[in-house]
């Protein structure tokens, strides 16, 4: 059975949310705000900053000149570090490459920053520590960038749905969730853990309501020359997640076995349904200014990103 928007009555609850949240974006001052990398995403994230209620996008950073024409898009000067940062920045994205992630955010949090970093949020427990450590000292929003979290196949009634479900399998010996992700990119299939496979043990997590404290177990994991596959334990649930490149046609799917009926979610296509104005990016950055007003809902916290990151690393070295 495939699960669809309709058959939950989805679509009439992501207009009003939607449309409360902009209004809710509207009510209050812009957030002053900073993006630093201007590459693959970091480009993405520029047009969409451009264009955003409730965002002030007012300084880029990279250190390469092939980043000029996204800031001349901007329409601001590239910079090329953070100390040429104006001042009154009040929040910033860090999009730079991954191994730079929690060296670039403690510098932003030093400076008052709130700091929404793509994913994965660092590379190993110890950056991750230091970076959650940081925003507490400092009394700023550390947030991460797991944008599966805003697929609208995961609105309001989607989400109260797996939750119930959840409880009923609690403990079972069978999987509940299985996660299949695939990129076209050319690259090793033991880097997608970290890469693709992170999205889905985050889904996991928040899908099921499960604590960041929450340890996980490997059940069994093999990696071939084009995928890794997993079979994991984490709070009372068994997951099965796949991912990998090797040149197959991009995927992204979700199967929800429920009491004997499999419902599968294409999460690709559910992305590709939502308008450039109200897409996940922009539903993100909406709940990240939410979070640094203290009422965030669904953004990943410090901790979550890193307990993504956490798991990533067992799955990948078990």
């Amino acid at each position: 059975m495939t699960l669809t928007m309709s058959s939950l009555d989805q679509g009439s609850a992501a207009s009003c949310v939607g449309e409360a949240e902009v209004e809710l974006a509207l009510a209050t001052p812009d957030l002053t705000h900073a993006l630093v990398g201007l590459g693959r995403f970091g480009s993405t994230h520029a047009r969409k900053l451009a264009s955003l209620p409730g965002f002030r996008l007012s300084a880029v950073v990279d250190n390469s000149p092939a980043a000029r024409p996204v800031a001349d898009l901007a329409a601001l000067p590239l910079l090329s570090g953070i100390d040429e940062l104006p001042p009154g920045i009040e929040s910033a994205t860090v999009a730079t490459s991954d191994g730079t992630h929690a060296e670039v955010a403690m510098a932003l949090m030093r400076r008052g920053c709130h700091v929404l970093v793509e994913k994965p949020m660092c590379i190993d427990r110890r950056d991750g520590v230091q970076m959650l450590r940081m925003a507490q000292q400092c009394g700023v929003v550390l947030s991460t960038g797991h944008i599966e979290r805003f697929n609208p196949a995961f609105d309001t009634a989607a989400l109260s749905w797996i939750r119930r479900a959840a409880l009923r399998h609690q403990d079972s010996a069978h999987p509940f969730l299985r996660f299949r992700r695939f990129s076209c990119r050319e690259a090793k299939a033991a880097d997608s853990v970290l890469d693709l496979m992170v999205h889905d043990l985050d889904l996991l997590a928040w899908l099921c309501a499960i604590p960041a404290e929450a340890q996980l177990h490997v059940i069994s994991r093999r990696i071939d020359m084009h995928s890794v596959r997993a079979r994991v334990r984490l709070g009372g649930m068994i997951a099965e997640l796949e991912s990998g490149y090797s040149g197959m046609p991009p995927a992204a799917r979700l199967q929800v076995c429920n009491g004997g009926r499999q419902h599968v979610l294409d999460l690709r296509k559910s992305h590709r349904a939502m308008t450039g104005s109200d897409d996940a990016l922009a539903r993100q950055y909406r709940d990240f200014r939410h979070a640094v007003q203290g009422n965030g809902r669904r953004i990943a916290s410090g901790a979550d990103g890193l307990a993504a990151v956490i798991r990533a690393s067992q799955v990948l070295h078990a």
